[in-house]
């Protein structure tokens, strides 16, 4: 070997994959990001003769919409090379990095500042290769962005096209019915179906919501989940109100799918329940605002939805309850899969997100959520949360991948100007 190539300096490649669904039974090896690690793999030990190898660690995002930079894989990756343990990225087409134009500005910012290159495979582009190169890199991500803009369009317009033909676009699937595997509308599941009849029937006899519950469990009647005997009263009245059950969608829309019980049934039942919430509600201890333990109360927002996610608690909120009862955010709407989110998960994130900032903020927000962060302890519940909303624009919980997604806002307000117990 000559002594050109032993002194020619060893570059150190990460190759960063994305594919933003993975499907259950997909084969590993054939999955969208081996490919592309494949791909990149081979693109770099063609490049040996310029010093090039790939690390060993994988920087995977499996699952994750190009839609954000908060990835966990790409904020491994960024922290690898802040550390200088990477001196070159490859990625096979740039959209697998970002499809928005602001955060690939961000990021080729960041490689820039840290002498870091770029190579995306997919037409062999250097991004420090000169004018050229970047603006054929800037082209990409525009039109990345404008696919992304596209398909979010093309889907909205497909959900309010079905929603007009009474067609079902999404949700879950109630008790008694299962989707259609070819054109995804609900269709008679005649096993379950009977187990709907006898709820809607005894009610309608004047059977009490109290009695159905009991009744049900006695009778070891399965839920959609499968468990049998593990009915209770919320979801009883959950099932008997479900205007699905009645051929309607749940906005209360006609509907194209077979009803299951006669619409007289439906409303007699309804009738049935109205009637009984006319009877003097039982007292309830009203926590004061100091005591209330939701720190995201009025300020976590689904993101399938867009609503505000409502609280929920096994008993009534009183100071003795607030420390000890379980506690969750719901998403209430009635056809959003979002489900619910244990509140110590959700609310530990949020804190997670104050204490430590992500790399892409800047360095004087950065400092405005330390000096928050350094008076936390010494707040009532209450001057928390107006902090958090003081400091974030949008706090959201994505249910698919069970991750809270923040944004800041433009303008924060100073540290000490938050009040203290």
């Amino acid at each position: 070997m000559d002594a050109k190539t032993d002194d020619r300096p060893l570059i150190r490649c990460a190759v960063y994959t994305r594919q933003s669904v993975v499907r259950p039974g997909d084969d590993p090896a054939l999955a969208s990001c081996a490919v592309q690690r494949t791909l990149c793999t081979q693109f770099i030990r063609s490049m040996a003769w310029r010093g090039w190898y790939p690390i060993g660690e994988r920087f995977d995002d499996e699952g994750f919409s190009g839609a954000s930079v908060e990835r966990p894989a790409l904020e491994r990756l960024v922290a690898r090379i802040q550390d200088g343990d990477i001196q070159r990225v490859i990625v096979y087409r740039l959209d697998r990095l970002s499809r928005r134009l602001t955060d690939w500005a961000l990021l080729l910012r960041l490689f820039e500042r840290l002498n870091v290159g770029l190579t995306v495979v997919h037409g062999a582009i250097d991004a420090e290769a000169g004018s050229l190169a970047r603006l054929q890199l800037n082209l990409l991500a525009t039109f990345a962005e404008l696919e992304r803009d596209m398909i979010g369009e093309r889907l909205a317009d497909a959900r309010a096209a079905r929603r007009a033909r009474g067609e079902r676009a999404a949700g879950r699937v109630p008790l008694g019915y299962a989707a259609d595997a070819r054109t995804k509308q609900l269709v008679i599941v005649e096993s379950e179906a009977a187990t709907v009849r006898w709820f809607f029937t005894e009610a309608a006899n004047g059977c009490s919501t109290t009695d159905l519950v009991k009744n049900a469990n006695a009778l070891r009647l399965a839920a959609k989940s499968g468990k049998r005997g593990e009915w209770s009263t919320r979801a009883v009245l959950r099932l008997l109100r479900n205007p699905v059950y009645a051929g309607r969608r749940p906005d209360g829309a006609a509907a194209v799918h077979t009803a299951l019980v006669p619409n007289e049934l439906f409303e007699r039942v309804q009738a049935t329940i109205a009637a009984r919430r006319t009877r003097t509600p039982a007292k309830r201890t009203k926590a004061s605002e100091r005591d209330d333990p939701f720190l995201l109360r009025g300020l976590l927002v689904c993101e399938r939805c867009g609503k505000t996610m409502t609280t929920s608690m096994s008993t009534s909120l009183t100071r003795a309850t607030a420390t000890k009862a379980p506690r969750y955010y719901r998403c209430c709407t009635a056809d959003c899969d979002g489900g619910q989110v244990a509140a110590a998960r959700v609310e530990a994130m949020a804190l997670e997100a104050l204490r430590r900032p992500q790399w892409n903020w800047t360095s004087v927000k950065k400092d405005q959520l330390r000096q928050l962060a350094s008076t936390w302890d010494v707040l009532w519940p209450a001057n928390r949360r107006r902090a958090l909303a003081e400091v974030f624009e949008a706090m959201t919980w994505r249910a698919r991948t069970r991750r809270l997604l923040v944004k800041l806002r433009a303008e924060m307000p100073q540290g000490e100007k938050q009040t203290a117990s």
